[in-house]
């Protein structure tokens, strides 16, 4: 775990590496450690919501001090992953607890909205954090594409893409991403296929 931990305000058993919210702040993607009673006790807390006990906000606190908030939003719009980090690491037997909104991992093939998804490595800057997610996001538009797309018109298509907001990274200003986890939402609408097209007929682009 060599990211920047996050503690969890209300938990504080609980720690953060990864948290990507949308533009309303509500949860999209939590990476969390602890034990597993810890865990457990958060989770819980989050399906509880409003209930005794539950939370529908929570606040992540960085080495700076500075208060992050996250809004629960719907918990059934969120989905699970967990894991065991191996017993001979040196903060004992701690688990690894992953919350992410289903539409992150589930291609809507009918609309062809998908999302792209990096984790850059520690140490790397803005300009290559975004490289990687622009290299996932090439690959999604590929396969959402009903048009064979070549890799010599990337730059062109993603440069369009970006200024027309095809594509939407998670980086609000008032919520931007904590730790290495980067996410871009790409849909491929008609407007996408009609300009491609003009491009080949324009010979723009080179079949």
């Amino acid at each position: 775990m060599a990211n920047p931990l996050y503690r969890v305000q209300e938990f504080p058993e609980v720690f953060a590496d990864a948290c990507l919210r949308d533009s309303a702040g509500v949860l999209k993607f939590l990476s969390v450690y602890g034990r597993d009673g810890s865990l457990m006790q958060f989770e819980a807390a989050l399906q509880l919501g409003h209930k005794e006990g539950g939370v529908k906000r929570f606040h992540l606190i960085g080495d700076d001090n500075t208060r992050h908030a996250v809004e629960v939003g719907s918990v059934d719009a969120l989905t699970k992953y967990s894991g065991r980090l191996p017993r001979q690491n040196v903060f004992g037997p701690l688990s690894q607890l992953w919350l992410y909104d289903k539409a992150l991992t589930d291609i809507d093939r009918a609309n062809r909205i998908g999302w792209a998804l990096h984790r850059g490595s520690p140490g790397q800057g803005p300009v290559e954090r975004l490289g990687g997610l622009l290299d996932q996001a090439w690959d999604l538009t590929r396969k959402l594409s009903p048009i064979a797309l070549q890799d010599a018109w990337r730059v062109d298509l993603q440069g369009w893409c970006l200024e027309k907001r095809a594509y939407q990274r998670l980086d609000d200003g008032i919520y931007p991403p904590l730790g290495q986890v980067e996410a871009m939402r790409v849909s491929i609408s008609d407007h996408f296929l009609r300009y491609v097209s003009a491009q080949v007929q324009q010979k723009n682009f080179v079949l």
